[in-house]
């Protein structure tokens, strides 16, 4: 009785000590599943304080436990879980295909066992503050890595409702963005239009020039 007794002891203390390493890891963070096809989640056109919380928040994710996001109770990331189910006026329904499509190999194209895995891997979603007034950042927690899916700075996850109870619309980034992005397309139009403005002053500069001769004609009696 004794043996079985230090025997359970044993194995009791090995899972403690177990659980305690496992539960002061810190997250490693992904971008694995990053989805850069969406039209509501960017992350371009924004200021340079935006990009500085970002990466303030990256960090933060790599010092934080797995127990502080599941738990929420992490106070500088405010991580709040998303139930894909329990809110109306969410804008979407699950994450990206890609993630379902990564699993497929495992899966066997079994689809009911593709969705259980799916389930299975993106069941710790949670949603992260960037900061106060810059959005969030969305993804799942899952083998101690937080994989993140999608940059929402205009909260268009959750847009919540307006003052009279309505649904708020999702916000295109050409409602939010402050900082004009140049594509190659952009800056040939910008060269295009100063060709134009160029020509258009050059022209000015000519009639000007001939006005003022004209005016010199009319004023001047030695003329």
């Amino acid at each position: 009785m004794a043996k079985k007794k230090l025997e359970s002891s044993i194995r009791k203390n090995f899972a403690e000590e177990s659980y305690r390493k496992i539960s002061d890891e810190k997250l490693k963070i992904s971008f694995k599943f990053i989805d850069w096809e969406s039209e509501e989640f960017f992350i371009h056109g924004l200021t340079q304080k935006y990009y500085e919380l970002l990466f303030d928040a990256f960090n933060d994710i790599q010092k934080s436990t797995a127990d502080e996001i599941k738990q929420q109770t992490h106070p500088r990331l405010m991580p709040k879980f998303i139930n894909w189910q329990g809110d109306s006026t969410i804008t979407r329904s699950s994450f990206p295909d890609k993630i379902k499509n990564s699993l497929r190999p495992q899966s066997g194209n079994d689809e009911n066992e593709l969705q259980k895995q799916y389930e299975e891997m993106t069941r710790d979603s949670f949603e992260l503050r960037v900061a106060k007034g810059y959005g969030r950042i969305h993804g799942f927690i899952f083998d101690n890595t937080f994989y993140l899916v999608w940059f929402d700075p205009a909260h268009n996850l959750f847009p919540g409702r307006d003052d009279k109870g309505r649904d708020r619309k999702t916000k295109l980034p050409s409602e939010v963005t402050q900082v004009k992005s140049f594509s190659p397309e952009e800056i040939n139009r910008i060269k295009e239009l100063n060709k134009t403005l160029y020509q258009e002053n050059h022209q000015l500069i000519q009639q000007n020039g001939e006005l003022m001769k004209l005016l010199d004609q009319e004023t001047d009696p030695n003329l």
